[in-house]
Formats: structure tokens, sequence, C-alpha cells
């Protein structure tokens, strides 16, 4: 188990991470009923338990079969979670030029079909230097997969960037602004990799990664400064 390949462990402090941020999420709602709080939760379970099956299962198996199988879970996760953003990409900008079910319907065909050829295709192995679990995916798949990046993620950086003057409260500005940089550094950044790294880990980007998700998971565990009004962004039409 300590010999596990490097990336597995960096997917599962990940999963931690982002799991700690669903569960803030959830209070909130609850305390507040904000539709956004409620929109989060489910971003952050949906990609929390994609990072867990990334991560977890090299922690404890070698098996490359196994692993494969686990693989195309975990990118199933993430086309769901993908589905999340969507609605939240609606809510925030869309929801006065489309329908919500059209809207899921359409990224919901695109993501099913994108599975159904990597479940077919992808390949999984070990590398013993650096030690890694290394996935590859064929050249459609990559493309398939940068494109709805690209669609979704990055339009919400820019809807978010928008709401960003109309609030009143610094602590609110920070945040929308924090979630505007995210969705744009994680869009183009995975795009980028599925361009030059075919999609898979390399140790840089492990390294980075692991350094990024220990960070985050310190911040997030430090007590919050003291709620006042305004301090929760709010979207406007």
């Amino acid at each position: 188990m300590l010999d596990a390949p490097v990336n597995a462990y960096t997917w599962t402090l990940g999963s931690l991470t982002v799991a700690v941020f669903a569960y803030r999420s959830w209070r909130t709602y609850k305390a507040t009923k904000n539709p956004l709080a409620h929109i989060y939760f489910w971003l952050c379970t949906g990609l929390s338990s994609a990072f867990l099956v990334f991560g977890l299962p090299a922690i404890l198996t070698a098996n490359i079969g196994i692993l494969r199988y686990t693989y195309v879970m975990a990118d199933t996760l993430v086309q769901l979670t993908l589905q999340v953003e969507t609605w939240l990409l609606w809510f925030i900008g869309l929801r006065n030029n489309i329908r919500l079910k059209t809207l899921i319907m359409m990224t919901s065909a695109y993501s099913l079909i994108l599975i159904a050829i990597e479940s077919t295709t992808s390949k999984v192995a070990i590398s013993q230097s650096p030690h890694l679990v290394v996935y590859s995916d064929i050249p459609t798949v990559l493309i398939m997969k940068s494109i709805i990046y690209i669609a979704i993620a990055l339009p919400l950086g820019y809807f978010f960037l928008r709401q960003v003057p109309k609030q009143t409260n610094l602590q609110a500005k920070v945040r929308l602004l924090f979630s505007a940089l995210s969705f744009i550094t994680i869009s183009l950044a995975a795009t980028s990799n599925n361009i030059f790294d075919n999609g898979s880990d390399t140790i840089q980007s492990t390294t980075i990664l692991a350094g990024f998700f220990a960070v985050l998971l310190i911040a997030v565990l430090l007590p919050s400064p003291k709620q006042t009004p305004g301090s929760r962004p709010t979207i406007s039409r």
C-alpha cells in the first residue's frame, strides 16, 4: 500500500479536500437555503467521488483490469459532475435563454457518447520510474473531453467574473473571483493536459496538484471569518 503510485495519493488527497467543501456547502445550504450552496454541494460531492475512484483503487491494488474499470467509472463520475456544472451555468447565466432540461439533455447525450467510446478504447498501465498510474485515451476521446471542459467551465468562469462587480461586500467579491478563476484555470489545465500529455498524469503535474490540494485543505480547515451582511455572493439575472 505504501508503494502505490504517486498520483493515487494525490487524487485521494484531492477527494478529501473537495469533500470538506461539500460538507461546508451542505451546512451553508441548510442554514440559508442559498441555491448556489445547494448546487455547490452536489458539484463537490460528485467531484470528490470521482477523485476518490481515480486514487483509492491504485492504493489498494495493482491489477490493471480493475484499474481500467475504475478509470472509466471515475471519468463517468466526472461527466456526471459536468451535468451539475451545466446546472450551475444555467443558473448563473443562461436561465433567461434556454430551459435547463434542454441544456442537460444535450450535455448528457454528449457525455454518454464520450464514455461509450472511452470504455472500449482506454488503456491503463503502471510506470515504475516515475511510479504513476498512466491513463491512455485515443485522440477522439481527448478532443471530446477538451470540448466539453471548454464549453462548460470557461463560460462558468466568465459569468462568475461578470457577477463580481455587482457584489456589495469584499468577502463576496473574493469568493466569486476565486470561483471564476478556479473554473477558468481547471478547464485550461485539463485541456492542456489532453493536448500535451495525452490526458495522463506526469510527475510534475502530480506534484503541483498535490501541493495545491494540501494548501487548499489547510485553508478550508482554518476557522471561517465572521459572516457579515452581504458576505455571501448573490447572483443577479
